[in-house]
């Protein structure tokens, strides 16, 4: 009888600190979960914020910019000795800058929103010969140019003509794109990406941009139309509108770098001749329509949206009728 109730008392025993451990096992399951919702939530709280911070920034920048202006008028960016001035520049040249916006440090860059090839229905074919006619330029490089303008110009075209290596409505249905291709003229410049193997020639930036191509702006904003700047101007530019050898691409794209980190002069880390080629080829003069890259600075990173966004220009008074219309804004 006393072995019986021993038995009962161990397989109850048994029992309860069964229960335990699976309490136990659901307790931690639960904790990690709600841990790791936590995290998750934070970061998703910190992006929805950051987004709040860049908008709240960018509307400082304008008007810093407009105050600069405003303050130097005649000067070019690339040409100016940071270090002359008690207050931070804010100019068209690609400069890192860090701004204290309540409390929270943001980084942001101005770079010229005329900047980039000019890819119009006019002047598209040039920017592609330019890559095809190179001294390097192989077989492969020619056919693929001849099949993004081929497919370029039938996107743009209203007609029903089938160039080559061109593609019209049937193909693009094949394709599962219709309603492609647009027949007139692009309104914005991604539908660029519409256009197989164009990414091929001209391929994003780390942001994911065609910053290498310029901006189509909006109906009822400015236009962009004039010579790029120099200050974001990449290296395949560089090289197809100046026409430098490699020696002499690694020297201007390290004296551009360090102008916009150590704002370095470029009189001072370049030869007239290599400046005399630059400023043949690009503009070093604002043309008042600008573009600015809003993000965390790198010595402090944080979940941060990126924001882009280009806009014409104003006075220190704020917009004529007190309507800003943005070129673009996206947020990265």
């Amino acid at each position: 009888m006393k072995k019986r109730q021993i038995y009962r008392y161990h397989a109850a025993l048994i029992s309860v600190l069964c229960l335990i451990f699976t309490a136990g096992i659901l307790t931690a399951a639960t904790l990690a979960l709600s841990q790791r919702g936590t995290f998750s939530v934070a970061a998703h709280v910190e992006l929805q914020r950051s987004m709040l911070i860049s908008e709240g920034a960018a509307t400082r920048i304008q008007y810093l910019l407009a105050a600069d202006r405003n303050l130097n008028p005649d000067d070019k960016p690339g040409a100016v000795d940071y270090t002359t001035y008690e207050y931070d520049r804010i100019m068209a040249d690609g400069v890192e800058h860090t701004m204290d916006y309540y409390g929270e440090e943001v980084s942001f860059t101005v770079t010229d929103a005329v900047s980039g090839w000019d890819m119009s229905p006019e002047n598209y074919q040039k920017v592609l010969e330019l890559i095809s006619g190179r001294d390097d330029a192989g077989d492969d490089v020619i056919d693929l140019v001849n099949e993004v303008s081929h497919r370029l110009g039938d996107y743009l075209d209203s007609d029903d003509d089938i160039r080559d290596y061109g593609r019209e409505a049937n193909d693009y249905e094949d394709m599962d794109a219709k309603p492609l291709p647009r027949n007139e003229n692009m309104q914005f410049r991604e539908e660029l990406l519409y256009i197989e193997g164009f990414s091929k020639l001209f391929p994003p930036d780390a942001n994911g941009r065609l910053s290498s191509i310029r901006l189509i702006p909006p109906d009822n904003t400015s236009s962009l139309s004039g010579t790029e700047s120099l200050f974001s101007a990449d290296r395949q530019t560089l090289e197809l509108k100046c026409d430098l050898s490699e020696d002499e691409l690694d020297t201007v794209t390290d004296a551009l770098e360090r102008w916009r980190t150590e704002k370095e002069l470029l009189s001072d880390t370049l030869d007239e001749e290599l400046l005399n080629k630059l400023n043949r080829a690009f503009s070093t003069v604002e043309s008042g329509a600008y573009t600015v890259i809003i993000s965390a600075p790198a010595s402090k990173p944080r979940p941060f949206r990126k924001l882009v966004f280009s806009y014409s220009g104003f006075e220190v008074d704020g917009p004529a009728d007190q309507m800003l219309r943005y070129m673009e804004w996206n947020f990265l």
